[in-house]
C-alpha cells in the first residue's frame, strides 16, 4: 500500500485529553501529528464523536479534529491545524 500522506508524520507521544459534550474529558496518548492530522490511543474510541477538541496536557494547545477513521483504541483525525 502506498502512502498517500502529503505531509510529514511526527512522533510524539504526548499525554492529551479528548472534550467531549456533556461527558468527562477523555485522557488520551498523542502518537503523531502532522499538518493536516492526528493519531490518538485510548480506550473506548467509540465514545468519541466524530468531531471533538483535542487538548496537550503539556503546552494546553487545543485544536479541533474531525474523526477519519476508528479502531476500538486508536482514531486517526483532520485537524484544523493547516488554517
Amino acid at each position: 500500500m502506498d502512502n498517500q500522506r502529503t505531509a510529514r508524520r511526527v512522533s510524539i507521544n504526548m499525554i492529551g485529553h479528548i472534550a467531549v459534550p456533556g461527558d468527562v474529558a477523555i485522557p488520551c496518548v498523542i502518537h503523531d501529528i502532522s499538518k493536516w492530522g492526528v493519531r490518538v490511543r485510548l480506550d473506548g474510541a467509540e465514545r468519541v464523536p466524530d468531531k471533538f477538541t483535542l487538548t496537550f496536557d503539556a503546552t494546553e494547545k487545543v485544536i479541533g479534529c474531525e474523526t477519519v477513521w476508528k479502531s476500538s483504541n486508536e482514531i486517526g483525525a483532520l485537524t484544523d491545524l493547516m488554517e
